[in-house]
């Protein structure tokens, strides 16, 4: 009996160690948006990216600084928001910076689940009216989901 339960643990260590790879793999992919500094340059960490992962969304704040200002000296009265498209179909939103309705809110990230050209864009808001886009001047970042 003592040889079975340790082919039956063996077996059941690596069905884990398997799902834990397949699970790091799906969510390795990110779409990094540098600030002006760094040129401006928009680095995919695949081309294409990978269907069925998630791109975390790497940012930076230096690119959309138009719509800024705090309530009370440290609330910011700003949000930067990111859209997302796949193959022109609706269009999704996830919080990337600022003020944020949800306590905690989650990294900024988009799931990688349809097949296609996914078009990604920013919006910068405030609560004084302003509106600033980085939108690679209306054309939105294209990348292809393979």
């Amino acid at each position: 009996m003592p040889r079975q339960s340790s082919r039956w643990c063996l077996a059941a260590a690596a069905v884990v160690l398997l799902a834990g790879t397949a699970a790091f793999s799906q969510s390795s992919s990110s779409i990094t948006f540098q600030s002006p500094a760094q040129g401006w340059n928009v680095l995919a960490s695949s081309n294409p990216l990978p269907f069925g992962s998630t791109a975390a969304i790497h940012f930076n704040t230096d690119r959309l600084t138009q719509c800024r200002g705090n309530i009370n000296g440290t609330t910011p009265g700003w949000t930067l928001t990111g859209y997302y498209q796949f193959n022109n179909g609706p269009v999704q939103s996830f919080w990337v910076a600022g003020f944020s309705s949800t306590p905690n809110p989650p990294a900024p990230s988009i799931p990688l689940h349809t097949l296609g050209t996914l078009a990604v864009w920013f919006e910068n808001t405030s609560r004084w009216g302003c509106q600033a886009w980085d939108s690679n001047f209306g054309n939105n970042y294209l990348f292809t989901v393979q």
